[in-house]
């Protein structure tokens, strides 16, 4: 029996709407894959499904296509990934990617319930765990302190962000945001320790106007 086009509809709203608001954690945290990428995973991986369920007619195997959905967001999950010096990054939004790829699978395939707690459970361990993380990080004194540079060319920020990377091998979040007359302002979090050398080297460099430790 065909699904409903409205049904259809739904199950595909309610895809994107759940991949959304795991992406708009990864947006708030400046990630690569935000908000709108992770949108498109959702609402894509449920229209393959739906068309694994619908488009093939009786003879067709609607596993076949949604077991190729996996295989592509593997692929597009390694895009998120990158090395920085010893550290990997982009691990736990890979991870989403991944998570919003079967959030949006459950929903095309109607299991609505499905699809909603485990979107849930998913918010629970990327905000929830995040206190976990910072205490931790306070009893193995891990702590992180965020340097913020001011330059006057910003045709620096490649050097300054490899220097930085090279000194403190965990530097993370890090944002540029290009200001006028080719200048712009770099955030960066650090190792707590090594914020104040960082900074104090930071003043020392051609293009850097100002340089301080915000927290």
């Amino acid at each position: 029996m065909a699904i409903p086009l409205l049904d259809a509809a739904l199950r595909l709203v309610l895809a994107a709407v759940l991949a959304g608001a795991v992406g708009l954690e990864r947006e708030v945290m400046r990630k690569a894959a935000g908000f709108r990428t992770h949108m498109l995973v959702g609402l894509g991986s449920a229209l393959f499904t739906l068309l694994s369920i619908e488009g093939f007619g009786t003879d067709g195997d609607p596993a076949r296509v949604a077991a190729q959905v996996v295989t592509g967001i593997g692929f597009l999950g390694a895009g998120a990934i990158f090395r920085e010096g010893a550290t990997v990054r982009g691990l736990t939004t890979a991870a989403g990617l991944w998570a919003v790829a079967a959030i949006g699978m459950a929903a095309g395939s109607g299991l609505i319930g499905l699809a909603t707690v485990s979107a849930a459970i998913v918010l629970l361990v990327l905000l929830g765990l995040r206190t976990l993380d910072l205490w931790m990080d306070r009893r193995l004194g891990r702590m992180k302190a965020t340097v913020e540079v001011t330059l006057s060319d910003s045709s620096h920020f490649g050097k300054l962000w490899k220097m930085a990377a090279k000194i403190d091998p965990t530097v993370e979040n890090v944002a540029f945001s290009k200001g006028r007359n080719g200048g712009g302002v770099i955030t960066l979090d650090v190792d707590a320790k090594r914020a104040d050398g960082l900074v104090a080297l930071f003043e020392t460099e051609e293009g850097v106007r100002s340089a301080e430790r915000l927290n």
